[in-house]
């Protein structure tokens, strides 16, 4: 850790009262100074003086890290126990995650929905996205050096490099295959080293055809899918990956743009292929009902959830209904129904003002889902609770 950036996270920490660190990705850990770093977020954890040693906080925040790759270097993800953290990415000269700024744990949202954790800061929604846009403006402005633009200069200077010539209307099967295997052994360096190899025969055996290059790298594209798929990635977010990524392919005009995206898609696709899935899925499913218990009182639809958190339809309700053993629908309305038991308390509202209070539409189907879930209609509910009180 360089001495300013230990200062900037420094700065952070006593700014803001929250922990702010560097990880280092090779060694998997914070400095020897901080192995306390995650007492705050698992207090319940009996290996918590020496988290990075016994659970998987390491593993969230490693994919925390990646996630910020992803996303313009900045990500807002939250660890197993539903405490917010800020991860920011910072690459090397080759444009390769070398470690990353973890500021967290914070509370967020309603703090009705917390048990009371006096070490750990609440903080609104938008303070944590602007405090996510500042770190990211301080941590990234450092990486100036933009590595991954490869001109024609320089494919020229690794073509001449390489041991043979091939035939003109040679395609590297070998560079492929072993950016395949690059790729499944989660290794982004080799894997960055033979792309540019990759690239520099694609760019000089295609006369510098820009659309046939394009072509070349979609069916790269699709065949680097199918090898982080055989690591172990999700077969549905590679997909929906894969599809974004086939788009923004034909909108690049240049060749340097090009292999500068390519150098970020290799980074999210090794990213996909390390063993974070506990971290994915805790991560997706805060966000999920974060989002509802947001939202409860207007429409929410499957669409609205994966607009929002950037996955489909289909993988967002497989994740929850295995993690959250109940739908994503019932989910919804144990949500509503919640909430409207505190309205009920007000007798100045009729059913019908909190069955539209908490999103339903219907009074009657109010009254149906709210005896489904808590035994009693909502009004024999409200009977009860006025003759207890």
């Amino acid at each position: 850790m360089d001495a300013e950036t230990k200062n900037y996270c420094r700065h952070f920490s006593e700014l803001f009262g929250v922990n702010c660190n560097v990880l280092d990705i090779s060694s998997r850990a914070f400095p020897d100074e901080i192995n306390s770093y995650c007492v705050n977020c698992c207090k319940s954890c009996e290996f918590s003086a020496t988290c990075s040693k016994h659970c998987d906080c390491i593993n969230t925040h490693l994919y925390g890290c990646y996630e910020a790759v992803r996303w313009g270097n900045q990500y807002i993800y939250y660890c197993s126990k539903g405490f917010i953290f800020i991860a920011i990415a910072l690459l090397d000269e080759n444009q390769i995650l070398n470690s990353g700024i973890v500021l967290g744990p914070i509370l967020m949202g309603n703090p009705e929905d917390f048990e009371t954790h006096e070490a750990v800061p609440f903080f609104e929604t938008a303070k944590v996205n602007h405090l996510a846009s500042l770190m990211s403006a301080v941590f990234v402005k450092k990486q100036t050096k933009n590595a991954g633009d490869t001109t024609l200069e320089y494919l020229n200077s690794i073509y001449k490099e390489l041991d043979e010539y091939p035939a003109k209307h040679f395609y590297p099967f070998e560079l492929e295959k072993e950016l395949q295997h690059s790729i499944r052994e989660r290794n982004v360096a080799h894997a960055k080293e033979i792309l540019n190899k990759f690239l520099a025969q694609i760019f000089f055996h295609s006369n510098a055809d820009f659309e046939v290059i394009k072509a070349r790298v979609t069916e790269l594209i699709v065949l680097l899918s199918r090898s982080a798929i055989d690591a172990g990635a999700n077969v549905e977010q590679i997909f929906f990956l894969n599809n974004n990524y086939i788009q923004e392919i034909s909108r690049f005009q240049t060749q340097e743009k090009l292999n500068h995206w390519l150098i970020s898609a290799i980074n999210r696709f090794v990213g996909y292929v390390f063993e974070f899935h506990a971290a994915k899925h805790a991560d997706i499913i805060f966000k999920i009902t974060t989002y509802i218990k947001n939202n409860y009182m207007k429409k929410i639809s499957l669409d609205d959830i994966s607009e929002h958190i950037y996955l489909s339809k289909s993988y967002i309700s497989k994740i929850f209904k295995e993690e959250m053993n109940i739908s994503l629908s019932n989910y919804i309305n144990q949500v509503r129904i919640d909430k409207s038991k505190l309205l009920l308390q007000d007798d100045s509202l009729s059913l019908a003002d909190v069955a539209n209070l908490i999103g339903f539409d219907d009074q009657s189907y109010f009254t149906k889902t709210f005896k489904k879930i808590v035994g009693v209609s909502p009004g024999k509910f409200r009977t009860s609770r006025n003759i207890s009180n």
